[in-house]
């Protein structure tokens, strides 16, 4: 066998070993992380409910609240100063 061939054999080998270890590492990391993360859609769509349903009830809801009433107390208090005033 030459030295090229020997030297072929030799990087070959250390570089299939290394990406085994790489990909053993990686797979142990990803498995403990995906099983303690992993949700079911269930869950998924349970959470985005909540998430919606909190936007309502502090962002959208008190944005409404607060331009209809001033838009009906301008016409309330239009009405009252006719009758009161005239």
């Amino acid at each position: 066998m030459s030295q090229l061939q020997q030297y072929n054999d030799l990087t070959e080998e250390s570089m299939t070993s290394s990406h085994e270890e790489y990909d053993d590492e990686y797979s142990d990391y990803t498995s403990d992380e995906d099983s303690e993360y992993a949700l079911s859609a269930q869950e998924h769509w349970e959470e985005s409910m909540k998430q919606l349903t909190m936007l309502f009830s502090i962002v959208i809801f008190p944005l409404i609240g607060k331009l209809l009433g001033r838009r009906f107390s301008k016409i309330i208090w239009r009405k009252v100063a006719n009758w009161w005033f005239v």
